[in-house]
Parts: C-alpha cells; sequence; structure tokens
C-alpha cells in the first residue's frame, strides 16, 4: 500500500478508533493542530481507503461522562447489562463471573446501574489512564518518540493523559515521561505549602 501516513495521521486515527464521535474541534485540541488541518487529514484518509467508516461505542452524552470504572462482578442474569448503557464493556470470565467497564458521572449513577442490573460486586477500580496498544492500523510508521525525539518506523507504544496522545519508542521513555509529569503536577503553586510534606 504506498499511501504515506505520518505521526499525526496516526496519532488521529488512535483517537477515533478509541473513540469515533470525537468532533474535529475536540480532536484539533488533543492533537494540538487547527480544525482546517484536522479536516483535511480525515478527508485525505477516507478518501484513499485507510479510514472506511466510523463505529459508535457509546452515546455522545457518556462521552461526557468523567469517570470510567472498572467492576469484577458476579450474575445469574447477564442480560440485564445490556440495559444499561452506562456499561461500555463486558467481559466474562467464568459461566457467572464478568469484569466490565462502567462510564459514570458520579457515585450516585454508579449506585443506580449496579442495583438496577442486579449484580453483585467482587472488586470496583476506578481507571486513572490508560496506555494502550489496541490493534494499531498496521501500516509501517515514522513517528518520534515524545520523550526521547528519537525517529522509528514501526508500532510505538501510546499512552493517554489529560486528553492528550503521547508515543513512545519504548518502556523505559514512557516510565520517564510519566516521572517528568508527576513531579510538574506535585510542585503546581497551589500544591507549594504540602510539597515538602509528600513523602512517598
Amino acid at each position: 500500500m504506498g499511501v504515506k501516513i505520518d505521526e499525526l495521521d496516526l496519532k488521529l486515527i488512535y483517537l477515533l478508533m478509541e473513540d469515533s464521535r470525537l468532533s474535529i474541534s475536540e480532536l484539533a485540541e488533543r492533537l494540538g493542530v487547527s480544525r482546517p488541518t484536522v479536516r483535511a487529514r480525515l478527508e485525505r484518509l477516507e478518501k484513499e481507503g485507510i479510514i472506511q467508516g466510523y463505529t459508535v461505542k457509546l452515546n455522545p452524552e457518556l462521552l461526557r461522562a468523567h469517570n470510567v470504572i472498572a467492576l469484577i462482578v458476579e450474575t445469574d442474569e447477564p442480560e440485564n447489562m445490556s440495559k444499561f448503557e452506562e456499561i461500555i464493556e463486558i467481559n466474562r470470565f467464568t459461566s457467572r463471573k464478568y469484569l466490565i467497564k462502567i462510564a459514570v458521572g458520579g457515585m450516585e449513577e454508579l449506585k443506580k446501574v449496579i442495583e438496577g442490573a442486579g449484580f453483585e460486586v467482587i472488586e470496583i477500580m476506578p481507571i486513572l489512564e490508560s496506555v494502550g496498544r489496541e490493534n494499531p492500523p498496521k501500516v509501517k510508521v515514522t513517528f518520534k518518540c515524545d520523550y526521547c525525539g528519537k525517529e522509528l518506523v514501526g508500532e510505538p507504544l501510546v499512552y493517554r493523559y489529560r486528553n492528550k496522545v503521547y508515543f513512545f519508542c519504548c518502556p523505559t521513555c514512557l516510565r520517564e515521561f510519566r516521572k517528568t509529569r508527576e513531579s510538574i503536577e506535585k510542585f503546581k503553586p497551589k500544591e507549594e505549602e504540602n510539597a515538602h510534606e509528600g513523602h512517598h
């Protein structure tokens, strides 16, 4: 396939694979480029057949939900789960045990879903960040590591942080990048007075 895809195209594809309902403005903001740039890229990717359609996983209101929570649950009536659009992913372990993900605005909504679906909750885990390598497009692409700046061809490690997408060449660069981010977060002005108390 003689299609030239660059780093921006790839980041755009990753964002859409994760959530195909993102608007041009949201994509532009997350990629740090202008709206016309995003529009032009999308049109080219569609014309060249790289993007062949969009699938919708979530209802648009849920994209505004602030929290995605993973639950391990047991239930004898899994069909009840399909009635709740807040449940965005269902994975089955055994005949009764499931790992599900729920997108909710707060604890009240979560309680409503749990009670309504009538499952037994074994464990609740808020998802704080996601580092993913989910089915990247199998295209040899050149990208620059967002930590060391090295130019590479192949499949990057993808990291999402505060709605932005970053690419890394190796787990070390990802780890160092996260460390840097965390220390920046720690020393934000409003944290200053308790920064010296914050021992790990």
